[in-house]
């Protein structure tokens, strides 16, 4: 909902009007003194500064408006507003004027002096980018531009100039001006639906007796079809063959509708909307049927994407669509009708058929299988003479003409098979059960023949091949980069790469919030065959308001080189208690990890090797149940802290949640290895701990904690205040990392050594305060507790606050220096 609220109408004199804006700070603060001295309802919605029926209000702090190229990037950045009000935002006209204000300068300028840019019929312009960002040629063209340099800018610190503007601006306002919404507004084809809500709200118990409202709409909106007979407040509908309607419509409500919006002329876009109407009253089904679908907007959008590719009006140049998982018909929700004739959409579900069936009646819909029916007659040999099909008779002369180029527009489903070579599984038994499955399992292709999104495209490329095709493919980004779909890039997914996009999947109805990973629609070329790794793909991104807001470049490599490749794991031999927390000993169950390697250290817990498995990251004392831990000894320690700080640093963030961790580029620094060593002993995810007498399998074990980070001759010298544990440091010996510290003293860096002070001050303050400590329940028995234990028996007792805090601000300089390092050897991009 626009964001409303009505300002004191109190009048300001100019010398107020002037104090205001001299002491203003900040642009809202402009806004505020604007909308105070002219009486203004607040309206910001859609991102507008200021929204008036008449004025558009641009603010800007202290812009100097004088300079050409700073009052050309305003205006560019006004155009974004026009061209969207223009073209959607129905019941909101375009207002006649603009106005852009600092806190010192003005000026006004009627909307229609900039008609050629915002229309921009050649669509030079990127009308994706935010207004905020506006399309750089649209700024040069518009600096350029006779009209720019021609507004006369007004010093509003100057009473004559002030009142000159004010003056002129309270006529505009109060709706005085001849030129009142001279600017209207569009109808087309892609925006009717919305247009038609308002109408139908505004005139719809006017005209509903008979026929459906849609109907008086379309004849209301061609110009032509109406006659208005004012003394009787009617309107006669022109039904066609000489009939006429009458209808009794509130005349001021309807001369200022149509004082908004522009009637349609083109017999073309009244055809496309007339073949589009009955889904105005097929909304509920669709919604009802197609929210967990692909978003409409960005289905909109991926149309977009693939004319830029193919062109524009390709089902007149030989194309033909086919989407083989349509559903409720997202996808093509936004096709021109003309174009419908060219696409065949199929779904395995006889409701999506009907459905279907309704909203593109000029499209080739049908019920099919697409990973099961056929198969047997499309990977034969040889057909037999008497082999019967089930595509349409149509479609199969299409397929078998080699002049025909094709579109694939397909968001394929993504559910896959628990077991490898079958699908027995209780959660998802015979989800990706087909004939596609059993032909890809014949060819030796493993488990990505459990994925339908794998069949898909196997068939896709099986039936396509050596044709001039384009895939426009709605999925997830684990097809580009994920470990487990490199034998799908090997053997299948090998096409040329054109543009694409990429979303939050927030946009999609139902999804978490909390759990957002990226979406793609990314458009292939199945004539070039090329391995995705040798090629450079950088896609657009889209905020959920359908805003590019920048673009990302996706890395792509053989998972040969990512991260999870380059640690060292040593064969894990050796029986040990394994556990499912800090402190917790994994009793039972399937999955039993119960094994170290020779001269262990610690575990650490690194499963997957992208951000979405960020949190799947961890330091411990003895093996994790966790696939992907291994076990961290003298020979790979360094190795290990390292991977621990690349995978815990970076922040996590919807759009990288899929991308992976790299191997190195090059040889790692001394200081940055040890500022990993430092960061991870006391990073939250180190949870190391040190445990007595556990008891595993009918054998005790003591548990050390190797990475406790003082030698023994240090804390000795400690007030420790209780006895027990003093007394176990008479026999003790220097954990590995206590050594380890030592040895590199001269490479660690200032921010490393603040941190190890701020440790060193909690290790002290914890030791003095450990007679009056919850000990028992976190399991502390021995001199070198974790650091998971240290923390949190303190935390358990309030203690240490000031010192916490302290070491979470020298931690996150240290991590801060760490950052740049991740991307300029190459871990991350």
């Amino acid at each position: 909902m626009p964001a409303k609220r009505t300002t004191k109408d109190t009048a300001l004199s100019f010398a107020q009007f002037a104090a205001l804006c001299a002491k203003s700070t900040t642009e809202e603060d402009i806004k505020s003194v604007y909308a105070r001295f002219f009486g203004i309802t607040y309206d910001t919605s859609a991102k507008i500064d200021l929204y008036t029926p008449f004025v558009l209000f641009e603010f800007k702090y202290d812009k100097n408006l004088t300079n050409i190229r700073a009052r050309a990037a305003v205006i560019a950045q006004m155009m974004y507003y026009v061209r969207r009000l223009k073209r959607s935002d129905a019941g909101k006209p375009v207002p006649p004027m603009l106005c852009v204000a600092d806190k010192n300068e003005a000026f006004l300028s009627e909307t229609s002096v900039w008609r050629r840019f915002f229309q921009d019929e050649q669509e030079k312009y990127d009308w994706d980018a935010p207004a905020s960002h506006p399309d750089t040629q649209l700024v040069q063209d518009i600096a350029d531009s006779p009209e720019c340099r021609a507004i006369h800018i007004s010093d509003m610190t100057n009473e004559s100039e002030f009142s000159a503007i004010a003056d002129h601006l309270r006529t505009v306002l109060a709706g005085q001006a001849v030129f009142a919404f001279a600017e209207k507004k569009l109808i087309t084809e892609e925006n009717f639906e919305e247009i038609y809500d308002h109408w139908n709200h505004i005139f719809g118990e006017s005209v509903r007796n008979g026929f459906k409202t849609s109907r008086y709409f379309v004849l209301d909106i061609q110009e032509g079809r109406t006659v208005v007979q004012r003394d009787e407040n009617k309107v006669f509908f022109d039904l066609g063959g000489g009939e006429f309607r009458a209808k009794k419509i509130p005349m001021k409500d309807y001369d200022h509708f149509w004082s908004i919006y522009e009637r349609v002329r083109n017999p073309e876009t009244v055809r496309g909307i007339l073949a589009k109407i009955d889904r105005l009253t097929d909304e509920f089904h669709r919604r009802f049927h197609g929210e967990f679908f692909t978003p409409i907007a960005f289905a909109k959008k991926g149309l977009e994407y693939l004319e830029k590719t193919v062109g524009k009006e390709w089902w007149k140049r030989g194309y033909r669509l086919w989407d083989m998982a349509c559903g409720t018909g997202n996808l093509e929700y936004h096709l021109p009708a003309e174009a419908l004739t060219a696409c065949y959409l199929s779904t395995l579900y006889k409701e999506d058929v009907e459905h279907c069936t309704r909203l593109f009646p000029n499209a080739h819909v049908f019920q099919y299988d697409y990973l099961n029916d056929d198969v047997g007659n499309l990977f034969a040999g040889s057909l037999p003479f008497d082999a019967t099909w089930k595509l349409p008779d149509q479609l199969r002369k299409d397929l078998n003409d080699t002049s025909i180029q094709w579109i694939i527009l397909i968001n394929p489903p993504f559910a896959t098979s628990q077991t490898a070579g079958t699908n027995n599984s209780d959660s998802k038994q015979g989800v990706s059960q087909s004939h596609i499955r059993n032909i890809m399992h014949e060819r030796k292709l493993g488990e990505v023949s459990r994925e339908l999104f794998a069949q898909f495209l196997f068939r896709i490329k099986h039936e396509f091949q050596g044709r001039e095709t384009h895939l426009g493919l709605f999925s997830t980004l684990k097809y580009v980069n994920a470990n487990n779909d490199q034998k799908l890039r090997d053997t299948i997914f090998r096409f040329g790469f054109e543009r694409g996009f990429v979303f939050s999947s927030v946009s999609f109805s139902g999804t978490s919030r909390a759990k957002q990973f990226p979406v793609g629609f990314l458009v292939w070329n199945l004539a070039d065959t090329r391995a995705i790794d040798e090629q450079e793909i950088v896609l657009d991104v889209f905020s959920t308001d359908v805003e590019k807001v920048a673009q990302k470049r996706m890395v792509v490599e053989h998972r040969d080189k990512f991260l999870s490749r380059w640690i060292d794991r040593p064969p894990a031999t050796i029986l040990f208690p394994p556990l499912s927390s800090a402190i917790t000993v994994k009793e039972g169950g399937s999955d039993v990890r119960d094994r170290i390697a020779e001269g262990f250290l610690g575990s650490l817990m690194c499963a997957g090797n992208d951000f979405q498995h960020q949190n799947n990251t961890a330091l411990l004392s003895a093996p994790y149940v966790s696939a992907g831990a291994l076990s961290v000894t003298p020979d790979n320690f360094e190795q290990a802290m390292v991977v621990h700080s690349v995978r815990r640093i970076p922040k996590a963030t919807w759009l990288n949640d899929r991308d992976q961790f790299m191997k190195p580029n090059g040889v790692l620094s001394r200081e940055f290895v040890a500022d990993c060593v430092v960061w991870s002993l006391y990073s939250g995810s180190n949870h190391t701990a040190a445990l007595r007498d556990v008891v595993y399998q009918g054998k005790t074990y003591n548990i050390p904690n190797h990475f406790f980070p003082f030698p023994v001759r240090h804390i000795s010298s400690w007030h420790i205040t209780d006895s027990d544990i003093r007394n176990t440091l008479a026999q003790a010996e220097d954990r590995f990392v206590a050594v380890w510290l030592v040895e590199h003293h001269a490479e660690l860096s200032a921010e490393a050594y603040a941190v190890l002070e701020s440790g060193e001050a909690i290790f002290r303050s914890y030791f003095s305060a450990l007679r009056s400590l919850m000990t028992t329940k976190f399991k502390i028995a021995t001199w070198d507790a974790g650091w998971w234990q240290v923390r949190s028996v303190l935390a358990d007792a309030n203690l240490c606050e000031t010192e916490f805090k302290a070491l979470s601000v020298r931690m996150n300089t240290l991590k801060a220096k760490i950052l740049p390092s991740l991307y300029h050897y190459g871990f991350i991009s």
